[in-house]
């Protein structure tokens, strides 16, 4: 048979029937897409330790010099770890006259808690027994040293005065330099100023005791003179000198200026101003 034309072929296929085969064709089915797959994270790799090596110190010679401010705060952290140094007051020495001369030294007081309830008595008492003489008990230049028990009184230049202070039973009596207007003169440095009036028609000489005269059991107005209560020199207190012009004299030329008052003998000061003295009296030929 003939083969047919290829005009023809196209019009069966593009005539209405064709068209009609290709509208009743079902549409496909939508295609499902695959649903993506599950994202893989990367793991890392394991951490291996890692050995760095410390940076190489850098010489000296390049190392910048420290700034002031650094080296300021440096010393004040020092100076603040450094503990404050402890100021250490000064001990008073409070050693008796004796004590000082023969260079004892007292023994550190140790602290107790008080046993008794009440606090304890501030106010010093006044002492009965006389003090002790002070350091410059010898004549010197410018000082007379009395002694009440021996009952002389020795001039710078050696010379010895009889003298005498106390009345009634306190008459030369160490132990009763405490008795107001009826002890012996305190023991004790005084110096010497002419008082400023007559005193009994006397030129008397003031006695100021150096400390004041709480120092020398509150007692006050003592005097050098004469005899002024009796013929063996009794006194409220005061020297009285038998010859007292001759006191007086000396303490006009300025021989004396301060006089010092010890006890007695027994004290070891007085014997060698008394040594002192004799000696003197010896090379003037007495």
């Amino acid at each position: 048979a003939e083969a047919p034309a290829p005009e023809a072929w196209r019009n069966a296929i593009g005539g209405p029937l064709s068209r009609w085969a290709w509208t009743q064709i079902e549409p496909s089915l939508p295609i499902q897409e695959a649903a993506p797959a599950p994202e893989v994270l990367p793991t890392e790799p394991p951490r291996a330790a890692m050995i760095v090596p410390l940076p190489v110190p850098r010489p000296p010679e390049f190392r910048s010099p420290r700034s002031p401010d650094l080296a300021r705060r440096a010393e004040r952290r020092i100076a603040r770890r450094e503990p404050a140094p402890v100021l250490v007051q000064p001990r008073e020495d409070d050693r008796s006259f004796l004590e000082k001369l023969f260079g004892v030294e007292r023994a550190p007081g140790l602290a107790y808690a008080a046993l008794e309830s009440r606090p304890a008595d501030l106010v010093p008492q006044r002492r009965i027994s006389p003090p002790l003489a002070p350091t410059d008990a010898r004549p010197t230049a410018g000082t007379a040293v009395y002694n009440i028990a021996a009952r002389v009184v020795i001039l710078p230049s050696g010379e010895r005065l009889e003298a005498h202070s106390g009345l009634g039973e306190g008459f030369d009596e160490p132990r009763m330099v405490n008795v107001r207007m009826r002890g012996p003169t305190p023991p004790g440095t005084y110096d010497l100023k002419e008082r400023e009036q007559l005193f009994h028609g006397v030129r008397a000489i003031r006695l100021t005791p150096v400390g004041g005269n709480e120092a020398v059991y509150g007692r006050d107005g003592l005097l050098a003179h004469t005899y002024m209560l009796g013929p063996r020199g009794d006194s409220n207190g005061c020297v009285s000198f038998r010859d007292y012009d001759r006191f007086l004299q000396a303490y006009l030329r300025g021989e004396v200026q301060r006089l010092v008052v010890v006890a007695g003998t027994q004290d070891p000061l007085p014997s060698l101003a008394m040594g002192s003295a004799r000696t003197q009296m010896a090379r003037n030929g007495n």
